[in-house]
Formats: structure tokens, sequence, C-alpha cells
């Protein structure tokens, strides 16, 4: 059974309750015993322009069940968009939707002779509870109950209205305005115009040579810059879906001028202001300067300079990133024959290496993979000797070193640690080694805060490149093949190999769990790391052992991981032994 069938299936509080994966009894609660006046917490930001805009955010208990009701009517969402379109370019509203942005939106009117926004009104405080429990009751891909409609109201709606931050109200506006996007789009089809909607933006666009009327026409029947009204048919459709226009915000631009969609330049191709490119740029060295970066903004139409935080910055560069990066090819990079680094890739890569390398509050572990990260992490947990040095009760994680986030499991490539060329692997960490001290050249003026250790398999692997690197990077003149506890390559890196095992063998971090664990069958197979020899209908490799690993963490023994976590810890006491100034170690 599909979401949009299971959710029509909802005839109660118990039925919607377990749509989400809740108790009725606890839903009941949530709903009906928490006062409204205390289920949000309401304040105030500036807008761009003047006046405020109101944010009233649910409290966590409430915002849990409404995110989990904005995925299941998420995926409503994309099944009746399904039945009414075929193709990409048939979706005519981007926002708030997974895999669509700013970005699709704006595609759809690139290169086009003239580009028309205009802005709705009030949009989310104009969908009120009659609106939103009416629509569930008499839209026909959800004829709900009544009863069951009421309730998806009285968890979406506050003040009688969606309210603006809370986890439902996109996906529900987006709802409730799609008799508005076909019929407008209608209108655009008629017109040979392409319409598309972000949240409260319309656009239309065209290539005709005089813009067409049945959409908008210039009051004074002139210039593109001149006053554009739109057409009665426009108006009427906007009225006739529940919504109004703001008459303040209709503009025409023509291809001679900067057009843009939703904040993005889009005459020859989808990209981000240049005066943004360029602040963001000046932000990004005053940050690595300083920690500390501001912007000029207008609050209230007056100039105001404010204080941008780390995650501001860190959220421009990558929208950026996304934006000009487009149609790069990121697959080619620092290959022979392929491109260099454009710029925007290579500030969103220096802020992150800034973040990591240099100015991390805790030390940074890099292992090899997502699955050595498991058993660290386990391991440090459930050691039964006490170790303050990496461990921290207090800390979301439970540690107090950070182990570098590479892909989770499953899950496709992380952006962050794409753009640092860190995917997981030896490769990967042989060209840290090479390339660290370049990398953190002009980040480190002012020295760093923590080390950076490299956990890595003691193997063939390391013999083929790996302790070559160390050696070039560190400038040693004897040979380096992994029979030192740790080694300090440049500046605040330092290398650790797994310690070898009885006689000298070659180890890889899973020799150090028991050997009941790694001797496991699992599904009638066995594990067995080795690419060359593995087997899929015999063997099992290290994700599944090392999702094992973390679901019976509890039962395991991890001392023999001592070893390992000793080092460490030598490796801590040698960094903070350097002299520092300031609290930062210039090396």
């Amino acid at each position: 059974m599909n979401s949009l069938s299971r959710f029509r299936s909802c005839k109660n509080i118990s039925d919607l309750a377990y749509l989400v994966g809740y108790q009725p009894k606890t839903l009941s609660y949530i709903l009906y015993k928490i006062p409204d006046k205390s289920k949000y917490v309401e304040f105030e930001i500036p807008k761009a322009t003047k006046g405020v805009r109101k944010i009233s955010a649910p409290i966590s208990e409430l915002k849990l069940v409404q995110s989990r009701l904005a995925h299941v009517l998420q995926d409503c969402l994309m099944e009746i968009e399904k039945e009414q379109a075929s193709g990409e370019n048939c979706i005519i509203s981007h926002g708030f939707k997974r895999h669509l942005s700013i970005s699709t939106n704006g595609s759809r009117h690139v290169d086009k002779k003239w580009v028309l926004n205009f802005d709705l009104k009030d949009f989310f405080p104009s969908i009120n509870f009659g609106r939103v429990r009416g629509f569930f009751m008499k839209n026909k891909h959800f004829l709900l109950e009544e009863k069951a409609a009421t309730i998806v109201a009285q968890l979406a709606c506050h003040n009688n209205a969606l309210p603006q931050g809370a986890p439902t109200s996109p996906v529900i506006s987006n709802l409730v305005a799609n008799h508005l996007d076909i019929r407008l789009s209608r209108v655009a089809t008629k017109n040979r115009c392409t319409y598309t909607r972000y949240a409260d933006d319309i656009t239309f666009s065209t290539n005709k040579s005089d813009f067409p009327k049945g959409v908008a026409a210039d009051r004074n029947d002139g210039s593109p810059s001149g006053d554009w009204e739109l057409s009665k048919k426009i108006r009427s459709e906007v009225k006739r879906s529940g919504f109004e226009v703001n008459p303040d915000k209709t503009r025409m631009l023509f291809r001679r001028s900067r057009q843009d969609v939703t904040g993005l330049v889009v005459n020859t191709k989808v990209n981000v202001k240049r005066e943004l490119y360029k602040q963001v740029r000046a932000q990004l060295h005053s940050f690595i300067k300083d920690d500390v970066c501001s912007k000029k903004v207008k609050i209230g139409g007056v100039e105001t300079e404010v204080v941008v935080s780390e995650a501001a910055l860190q959220g421009m560069l990558s929208h950026i990133f996304w934006v000009k990066g487009a149609e790069f090819n990121y697959r080619r990079l620092n290959k022979p024959t392929g491109p260099q680094e454009p710029g925007f890739y290579r500030e969103y890569r220096r802020f992150l290496d800034y973040k990591t390398f240099v100015a991390s509050p805790q030390p940074v572990v890099l292992c090899e993979g997502v699955t050595d990260n498991i058993y660290i992490q386990c391991a440090i947990k459930r050691s039964k000797v006490a170790r303050p040095k990496l461990q921290d009760a207090g800390s979301s994680s439970g540690l107090a070193i950070k182990l570098f986030q590479y892909p989770k499991i499953g899950n496709k490539l992380r952006v962050p640690s794409s753009v640092q060329h860190l995917n997981g692997g030896t490769g990967d960490l042989k060209q840290l080694i090479y390339k660290y001290k370049g990398r953190t050249d002009g980040l480190a003026d002012r020295g760093f805060i923590s080390p950076v250790i490299l956990l890595v398999d003691n193997d063939q692997g390391a013999r083929d490149g790996l302790w070559g690197a160390v050696k070039t990077a560190s400038g040693a003149k004897k040979n380096v093949d992994g029979t030192k506890t740790f080694y300090h390559v440049t500046k605040n890196l330092y290398v650790v190999p797994t310690p070898k095992l009885i006689g000298g063998k070659d180890s890889m971090i899973e020799d150090f769990l028991p050997s009941s664990v790694v001797s496991q069958v699992l599904g009638g197979k066995i594990f067995n790391p080795d690419e060359k020899t593995f087997d899929k209908k015999k063997h099992y490799g290290k994700r599944i052992l090392a999702e094992k690993v973390s679901k019976d963490q509890a039962s395991i023994d991890f001392a023999s991981f001592s070893a390992i976590l000793d080092v460490i810890e030598e490796v801590l006491d040698h960094f903070s032994a350097l002299p520092r100034v300031h609290g930062r170690v210039k090396l």
C-alpha cells in the first residue's frame, strides 16, 4: 500500500498515530493535554525591507510529530504529481520538495527574453484551519473523513493558520496551492510562457517578442522597465484559488538587464549574484583570519552590520557550491587531463580544511572509512578503563575526540567529505599526507588548536605508498615501515598504524575485535575483508560486520583496542606538550 492510500485510510486519531509511529495515547496527550499557548515559541525576525516576520516554532514534542506527518505528506504529494505530470519539466512547484530547489526553479527560466516575477500576499497565514481541514476532506486525492481531517488540521495549524516554522506548513501549502499551479500553468501554456512557483514566489517567462498581455501588460505600454500589471485572468485565478497578489512585488526583467528568479541570476545559466559571491569570499577570509565575520544588511530599510555565524557561512558556501557547480564534472578533478579546482570549490574546501585541520576544538581522528569509525567509537565508549582524554559524557557522541565523518553506510557521498577529497580509503589518506602542508598553508597563521590523527591499517595497503608519503612529508631519513607506535608527519598531523600482531605480522583494525565476533556466520556466510578473494555467495564484508558490531556493542569485549587507544592518547600528550600562543600551537 502506498503512502497516499495509507493516509486516506486513516479514520481517527489511532490510525493517524500509527501512521506516524506513535501510540494513540501519546499523540492525544500532545494534541489535547499540552495547552495551545505552550505548543509554540513565537518570535520575530526583521525583514530585509520593512516590517518583521513572525516565526512560530513548535516545541520538540510537537515538532517530531509534525516532521513525521510532513514526511508522509511529501510522499503523498510526489504520488499525486506523478499522476499529473510526466518528466521533470512538468514539475511546476519547486519549493520545499525533495530533489528540488531554487536552482531547479531558476533553471526553467534561463535565457528568456522576458521574466516576470510576482509574490502571493501572506502565503502561510492565508491558509487557515478551516481551509486545511476542508482541503483534506474535499480534495479528490484525499477525501478524509471529518474526524481525521480535523486532527490533521489541529496538528498543522496554530492561531487559525499554518505557522511559519512548523515542518508541516511547507508541504501542506504546496498541496493546497496545487490547484493554483494547475490553473496558472494553463494560462502560461496558452500564452506560450513557462510557469513555476517557489513557495509564494511566482515566475512567468517567455521568448516571445512581446510579453503576452494575457499574463501581464505595461501600464505605460512602453519600456520593459515600466509599470507592469498582471492580467485580469491571472488575478482572478489567484483569487479563485484562495490567495492574493502582493501588489508591491510585481516586476518585469528584460534580457538586457540582470534577470533573477528566487535570488539566482538566470540570464545565460543559473548562477549566484556576483555581489553575494564577493561578499562570502570576504567573509571566508575574515573567518580564517579572526574566527569572526559579518555582513551588512538592511533592517527596516536601515543598513546595519551583523555577525555571521559559522553555520551560516558554511550554508552560504554550500549554497554557492551547489549552484555554481551544477554542471561541473567533479570526478575529473585533479586528474592529469582533468580541470583544476574552480574558485568556488577551492573556497569551500578551504573553509572545511580550516574547521577540520586547523581550528577544531577537539582532536580529529581520520580512520580509513566509516566502518573503522564504528569500531573506534564503540571501543572508546565501552572501554573498561577511564579515558578522560577520549571520553566525554557531555557530548552527543560520548567522545572527547572528533571522528571524521565519511559517507554513512548505504548513503551517497557527503558533500563536505567529497570536497575535501576524503571519501575513505588508504589512497585518499596518502594524498592528504602529501598535500597537508600545502592545504594548511595560509590557514594556520595563528597556529593549530588540536592534533589531526590518521589511524591506518598496518598492512600491504600502507606499504603500497602510504609509508612513502609519510617519509616524504616528514623528511625522515630512515625508511618508514609502521613499526613505530606513531609518526609526527608535519605540523599537527600524526599517523598511527594499528599495532603489529605477534611475530610482527600485518594488522588491520578488525584484528582487534574478539575472534568470536569476526568468526560469526551471518546468513550462512563468513567474514572476508579481502576484496581480491571476496565471493558474495560465501562471504560478507566490512560493512555487514560493522553493523553487527554496532548493534551488539554492549555484549562485546573491546579490551584489545586498548593497544590502539593508548597510542592515540600518547599522541594527544605529545601535542599537548608543544608550546602554545593564545591557545594555539604554532608549527
